[in-house]
């Protein structure tokens, strides 16, 4: 992998967002140690970054362990209900507290001097105590270290600075698309099984621009889906639909939109009735228009809702996937990926979902394997040494104007196959690279 000085990063990362803004992004970024150590310590240490949906954690003392950039995070349901995230690390000498990526523990107490620590984070158990610390240590200054999170319709997020701004500052107008994804009756979602877990040779950013809405791969990674029948559009009609951003924040959604395709096709008939009684009226007249969705949180969280057809030519059945792109070194990450299903929807409605879920966009997907494929050879092609001065277009779209028709909040333009968003992204993402944010 090719890897910048120090003296020159700086240099290269104002380079690069001059770039973006004339249409341009270096291939370099995917796969450099010295653009991963920088993301580690400007974007991930000060974004909000996804950890889980409350749905993982229903009950007092469950929890699951999930990362924020290189920190390892305790996610756990205190015994009064409350959630509360830690970092997954003793005070005493720093030992990994809870070793398992999820369960249910009232206490956390550490395999090595045993320090014991309510599932809060707050510290109540010291080994000789009276005989080896003589009074010197007060438990309470040395709790587990506290990660500040907040929350929107079940999504947990958690910060590591303490001085950014609020989730819903930061989340900004994109909560309007978010709740197409999260607002499915009045129950809202819940996860539907554990999350599919694996690690790819695959840079994280190439997923977040991918699902930030690329249309435009559809017809020719996939082509597959269209000829047999697994798609309710075909590849002439897929691009058609909005690209939709939030400017200056990196969030972004494609929504792709069929002339035929049913209102809120591929849901059962009831739950788009109670759909259309919690959307707004704005919501309702762009959703119900939607025949496919997929958008990206910044920095790393995505989402796709589309119909499935779990037999060829049959209708659909609309299944919503939630997924984490980790990132564990350059051109390396770790990969979590959700089903998300309406929390009052019949069983029956819930295991089609989640059939057609994981038959897509599981570990073993379908669609899953197309779009790794390429991920990891687009990864591997950015390491070599040609391409260091490489740059890719990003032009498609640049003098779009905003559709004047369209309801939904940010900037709205059409068709769906637009790097209008990705620039976005990217510009977001060289605000934070460069300290600016």
């Amino acid at each position: 992998m090719t890897t910048a000085e120090p003296s020159d990063l700086a240099d290269w990362v104002q380079r690069t967002r001059q770039g973006i803004a004339e249409g341009r992004f270096p291939a370099r970024a995917f796969n450099d140690q010295s653009v991963y150590d920088l993301e580690q310590k400007h974007l991930f240490s000060r974004a909000w970054c996804f950890l889980a949906h409350e749905s993982e954690i229903p009950s007092a003392g469950d929890y699951v362990t999930r990362f924020i950039g290189n920190n390892n995070i305790i996610v756990a349901r205190g015994e009064d209900g409350t959630i509360h995230a830690n970092l997954n690390m003793c005070r005493h000498r720093g030992n990994v507290m809870c070793k398992s990526e999820m369960g249910n523990s009232s206490h956390f107490r550490c395999s090595f001097h045993g320090w014991t620590y309510k599932n809060t984070g707050q510290l109540i158990g010291v080994p000789y105590m009276k005989e080896g610390y003589e009074g010197r240590l007060k438990r309470k200054d040395w709790a587990m270290v506290p990660v500040r999170i907040d929350s929107y319709e079940g999504l947990i997020f958690g910060t590591l600075d303490p001085e950014s701004e609020s989730l819903g500052e930061y989340l900004g107008d994109f909560r309007f698309y978010l709740d197409l994804y999260l607002k499915h009756g009045e129950q809202g979602c819940e996860v539907h099984g554990p999350p599919d877990h694996w690690l790819a040779n695959t840079d994280w950013k190439i997923c977040a621009e991918n699902f930030a809405g690329d249309g435009y791969h559809t017809p020719v990674a996939h082509q597959w889906g269209f000829h047999l029948g697994y798609f309710p559009s075909s590849g002439s009609t897929h691009s058609q639909g909005w690209a939709a951003s939030v400017p200056g924040r990196g969030h972004g959604v494609g929504l792709g939109h069929s002339p035929n395709f049913p209102p809120f096709g591929g849901f059962p008939p009831e739950l788009a009735e109670e759909m259309k009684t919690v959307f707004s009226a704005e919501q309702t007249e762009v959703f119900s228009k939607v025949r496919t969705a997929v958008g990206t949180v910044f920095p790393n969280l995505s989402f796709l809702m589309q119909p499935f057809s779990l037999v060829p030519g049959e209708p659909g059945v609309r299944f919503v996937t939630m997924r984490l792109y980790h990132p564990v070194g350059p051109g390396r990450m770790e990969m979590y990926s959700w089903c998300l299903v309406p929390k009052g929807a019949s069983k029956e409605y819930k295991d089609a979902a989640y059939r057609a879920y994981t038959l897509a966009f599981g570990q073993a997907g379908t669609f899953e394997q197309d779009d790794f494929e390429n991920w990891a050879k687009v990864t591997r092609s950015a390491a070599s040494t040609m391409v260091a001065d490489v740059d890719f277009p990003y032009s498609m779209g640049m003098d779009s104007d905003p559709d004047p028709n369209f309801v939904g909040p940010g900037h709205v333009v059409t068709p769906y196959v637009n790097d209008t968003n990705f620039r976005n992204l990217w510009s977001r993402w060289g605000d934070y690279l460069a300290n600016e944010v």
